[in-house]
């Protein structure tokens, strides 16, 4: 388990794409294979880039914000808040997604169904689903603990 797939899954990623961290201590980092999360985020406050996916080129800015000091059997990695939805898997960078979402608040868009069809019935770009996020991020805490574990 790496931090890439614990940040892809809260970004709404699968976790299979390209990816780059930028550190000012590590400088840029596209493999955080045997990056202790600590050595990334040595401090409340720590703030680093995270490019994920070079075709549409999502940038995300994440901040350490505090060290937990709930009792040890809390559920972890958490998600603490967020805005709007993660756009769709290899929806075209920016500016297509813009596009997207033009096209979902106008029932008349000749692409509407088709790209109501492509984004899923429930999809809603204003609504940022942080009950879903968790549940997946609860599966990747069980995976740690299972991988921990074993030592």
């Amino acid at each position: 388990m790496d931090q890439h797939t614990l940040v892809s899954v809260q970004c709404g990623g699968r976790g299979d794409r390209g990816y780059r961290m930028v550190d000012d201590k590590l400088g840029p980092v596209t493999d955080l294979k045997g990056v202790m999360v600590t050595q990334v985020f040595s401090h409340v406050g720590k703030t680093v880039t995270y490019d994920y996916d070079f075709g549409d080129n999502w940038i995300h800015h994440l901040e350490f914000v505090e060290i937990s000091s709930h009792p040890i059997n809390e559920v972890l990695p958490q998600i603490n808040g967020g805005e709007h939805a993660c756009p769709p898997e290899d929806c075209g960078g920016t500016y297509r997604y813009k596009e997207i979402k033009e096209i979902l608040f106008n029932p008349k868009h000749p692409e509407y169904k088709s790209t109501k069809r492509w984004v899923g019935s429930r999809f809603d770009p204003m609504v940022c689903d942080l009950k879903t996020i968790q549940q997946k991020l609860g599966k990747l805490g069980k995976l740690i603990n299972e991988y921990e574990d074993g030592f």
